[in-house]
């Protein structure tokens, strides 16, 4: 099991998704609906989402380790299952919110000259950001449910 700090590193890596994924859910959505915050919010969007793939996923491991290193409950059964939906559901919120921005952002898009009639393509920049707020409001989604029956299944004994 990893431990930090003498602490199963699940414990404390879960805070990090359950704040930043619903941060990061929201500002999809805003970017998504504002296109005057796109330029202040693009490059910290994108970074978040990518950053908090591997941070989902080391907390998931960590997750796995510790629920094989104590008895597992239903509740936790149930959290675990969450879990591991909220892997996914990180991985392709980075997706759609790269090809978001990459499809609307103009100092990025002018970077991927290859994408040419792509990016001016208005139905194809409509459709990315409806489903960047999609995936946005449903990462929001995700987190809480998963935090909320990971601190069920430890705060209801």
């Amino acid at each position: 099991m990893i431990l930090i700090a003498g602490l199963p590193a699940h414990i404390l890596l879960v805070h990090a998704v359950v704040v930043l994924g619903p941060i990061a859910g929201l500002a999809a959505i805003v970017y998504a609906v504002a296109a005057r915050w796109r330029r202040y919010l693009a490059w910290s969007l994108g970074v978040l989402a990518l950053v908090l793939v591997p941070i989902s996923l080391v907390t998931a491991q960590a997750g796995e380790q510790l629920q094989q290193a104590r008895p597992a409950t239903a509740m936790v059964r149930a959290h675990a299952q969450q879990g591991d939906v909220l892997k996914f559901v990180s991985v392709i919120f980075f997706v759609v919110v790269a090809a978001m921005i990459v499809a609307t952002f103009e100092p990025i898009g002018r970077r991927f000259t290859f994408l040419g009639s792509l990016r001016e393509n208005r139905v194809l920049r409509v459709v990315l950001l409806v489903a960047g707020a999609i995936a946005g409001a449903f990462f929001v989604y995700q987190s809480v449910i998963t935090g909320h029956s990971g601190a069920s299944s430890v705060w209801s004994r």
